[in-house]
């Protein structure tokens, strides 16, 4: 965010300061930056971050591990940041979201997935990610309606500064070769680093405060196979039928209910993984005057450039 402050007009700046909380100290500081050592399970170490600033921008989440990291860093991170905000009466809370909340599976044939749409009913099946992301938003959309000041981005798949661009989601790394799930024509809810950053610095801008949530995904419908032709480096493509991945994650689940354990590629999780869905994010230009100034095909560009 820090790194886009410049794109704000001058007035927006004047007199304020910006404090960054880590969990470690940077190589390098900043000029002009506050930091503020703190984890985000440490409710009295996120209380003295967000002390005294007039606005909150919550985008820390949890990635790695089992249930209890996640609850830890993902949901009661989450209420910590909550629980501080409305001690010290922030004016703003920018709360990250994601669009893993969404039903997935269940969306199937109603449309383009919007705002609107259904949220997951199934969260822990598909794993301690979703089921923490969408706990923490609730927890979120809950305090809103009780008059915390807030407003809840939810980007697609992000990409971009360090984030990669081809993950599981659109393909795996397999002998030298890309292993893809299903036909390759999935359209991917692509969006690029430096435009989310433009999202939430609009929000702030536009002073959003209640409560609306608003998708971040790029117009570009690009597919798993058309991002491979851009940024897979000419490697083979192997595409896996739907129909052997689902008969084979189904299989997977006895035995290792046998032993007590889920499995990571369950049907319902494929099921999810690999649903035909579109995307809309109207609401963002709506709502932000958002419309993504680097984009999709030039982010691609840029990240193969750099590699």
């Amino acid at each position: 965010v820090v790194d886009e402050l410049d794109d704000l007009p001058a007035d927006q700046l004047l007199g304020h300061r910006v404090r960054l909380m880590v969990r470690r100290p940077p190589p390098t500081a900043g000029d002009g930056l506050e930091y503020a050592l703190a984890d985000l399970g440490d409710a009295g170490a996120v209380d003295r971050a967000v002390a005294g600033a007039e606005v909150v921008i919550h985008c820390g989440a949890a990635t790695t591990g089992g249930w209890p990291e996640h609850l830890a860093g993902t949901v009661m991170g989450t209420q910590h940041v909550i629980d501080a905000c409305e001690r010290h009466g922030v004016r703003q809370l920018v709360h990250v979201s994601s669009m893993s909340v969404i039903d997935w599976a269940g969306s199937v044939g109603k449309g383009a997935v919007d705002e609107g749409a259904a949220l997951e009913p199934r969260a822990a099946e598909r794993g301690a990610y979703t089921r923490a992301k969408l706990e923490a938003e609730q927890r979120v959309r809950a305090a809103a309606a009780a008059g915390l000041r807030c407003v809840i981005l939810r980007p697609g798949q992000i990409f971009g500064g360090g984030i990669p661009l081809i993950n599981g989601a659109v393909a795996r790394r397999v002998a030298g070769r890309w292993l893809v799930l299903g036909d390759g024509d999935l359209e991917l809810p692509l969006v690029y680093l430096d435009d989310v950053v433009d999202a939430i610095m609009a929000a702030v801008a536009k002073k959003l405060i209640g409560g609306q949530v608003i998708q971040l995904i790029d117009d570009a419908k690009l597919t798993q196979a058309q991002v491979l032709a851009l940024a897979g480096g000419g490697a083979p493509v192997l595409k896996v039928p739907r129909s052997v991945i689902f008969a084979l994650g189904k299989a997977s689940e006895r035995p290792l209910a046998a032993l007590g354990k889920p499995s990571p590629v369950a049907l319902y999780r494929l099921q999810s993984a690999l649903a035909r869905l579109h995307y809309d994010s109207k609401r963002a230009f709506q709502l932000l005057g958002w419309t993504p100034k680097v984009g999709v095909r030039e982010g691609i560009r840029r990240v193969t450039a750099a590699a």
